[in-house]
């Protein structure tokens, strides 16, 4: 099937998504699996000076995935939104049929929170400071989190096939009607030029 150019907004937004996603993921992964248990057995002032280096370095990329992360995910919504109503899903019912609006709704949620909790495990707020004085705790939690946000995304988007109505977006599936194997020879006539011999010439 060839390249629809069109659709290039549609796939640079959800490259971008992924994207800030392996970016956020991937840094709370290596820094609860990598990073703090390389720190262990370092004395408490050198500690603090490698969380403020790497905090220096390291909030530039959060700030710019969470941006992308609540931007895109929000557009890409409100384009799905658009073409389910345009398409009439389930007659316009398959956001309520599929608890939709829920979904997006808790998933919405629970990236707010990672998103309060992987700012303040590289700010420097006195608001904050409690999550940072357990990193660990903080830092599993925000990751345990950020996976089921990312688990609940790839469920979502299974959803995103649609009604299968058939045409150029899919192929239709009929189910048979039930009947017997011997049915379509209830007419006489069916296969008649078969069975009965050729007229003499």
């Amino acid at each position: 099937m060839p390249f629809d150019t069109s659709d290039l907004h549609l796939v640079a937004l959800r490259w971008a998504h992924i994207l800030a996603a392996i970016v956020a993921v991937g840094g709370l992964f290596f820094a609860r699996f990598g990073l703090l248990p390389g720190l262990k057995g370092i004395d408490a002032d050198t500690q603090a000076k490698i969380h403020e280096s790497i905090r220096k370095s390291w909030l530039p990329w959060v700030i710019i995935a969470i941006t992308l992360l609540l931007a895109t995910g929000l557009v890409n919504f409100l384009l799905f939104n658009n073409r389910v109503k345009e398409e009439e899903w389930a007659g316009g019912q398959w956001m309520k049929r599929e608890n939709y609006h829920l979904l997006f709704g808790v998933k919405f949620l629970l990236s707010m929170v990672v998103f309060y909790f992987a700012s303040a495990l590289v700010g420097r707020g006195r608001g904050t400071q409690w999550i940072r004085d357990n990193r660990a705790r903080w830092l599993s939690f925000t990751l345990l989190l950020a996976i089921a946000v990312v688990l609940l995304s790839g469920w979502m988007r299974t959803r995103h096939t649609g009604e299968n109505l058939g045409g150029q977006e899919g192929v239709s599936i009929r189910q048979r009607t039930e009947e017997k194997p011997d049915d379509r020879y209830k007419d006489e006539s069916a296969g008649s030029v078969f069975r009965e011999p050729a007229p003499a010439p």
